[in-house]
C-alpha cells in the first residue's frame, strides 16, 4: 500500500481561483497534486496517462465555450471509464452542486464519491480522498445516494 506521501491527484478544476486552494490543501496531505483546467484536450485519455494518478477529482462545470469539445465532467468521468486504461482509476466528483439528479447521474457512470463544497472545509477534503484509497473496499462515501 502507498503512504500517503506517494499519492498523485489529477484535480480537474476550470476555476483558477481554486487552483492554490485544492493545491495547497492536498499537498499538506501529502499528495503529488497535478492540476488540469479542463477535460478538453483531444488526448485527455494520454493526458491522464502521462499523469498516472491515484485518483482523480472532477469538478462538474467544466466545460470551456470557446472551445469545440465542450467536455464537461459528466462527459470526461464517461470517457475515463469507458477506456480500457483509465476504467479502474477511482474518480471522485468535487462540486457546488448538490442536486440528486447529478449525484444519480455520476453514481451511474461510476465515480466513487460525490462531495458538495458547500458544507465542506477544503482543508479536510483530501482526508476523504486518502480515506478512499487507504481501503477503498470499506470506504463509506459521504453522499448517501453513492452508497449501496
Amino acid at each position: 500500500m502507498k503512504g500517503h506521501k506517494d499519492r498523485k491527484i489529477i484535480l480537474v478544476e476550470d476555476d483558477p481561483n481554486n487552483h492554490p486552494l485544492f493545491a495547497e490543501a492536498f499537498s499538506a496531505a501529502g499528495f503529488e497534486v497535478v492540476i488540469f483546467p479542463d477535460a478538453d484536450s483531444t488526448d485527455f485519455i494520454g493526458e491522464v496517462l502521462s499523469a498516472t494518478p491515484d485518483i482523480i477529482s472532477m469538478d462538474l462545470m467544466i466545460a470551456r465555450e470557446n472551445n469545440d469539445a465542450l467536455r464537461d465532467g459528466f462527459e470526461a468521468v464517461e470517457l475515463l471509464k469507458s477506456d480500457e486504461r483509465t476504467k479502474d482509476i477511482p474518480i471522485m466528483i468535487l462540486t457546488t452542486f448538490f442536486e440528486e439528479r447529478k449525484v444519480t447521474r455520476a453514481k451511474e457512470l461510476g465515480a466513487v464519491d460525490f462531495i458538495s463544497l458547500q458544507g465542506h472545509d477544503i482543508k479536510r477534503i483530501p482526508d476523504i480522498f486518502n480515506r478512499y484509497l487507504d481501503n477503498p473496499k470499506k470506504y463509506v462515501p459521504m453522499h448517501p445516494l453513492m452508497r449501496g
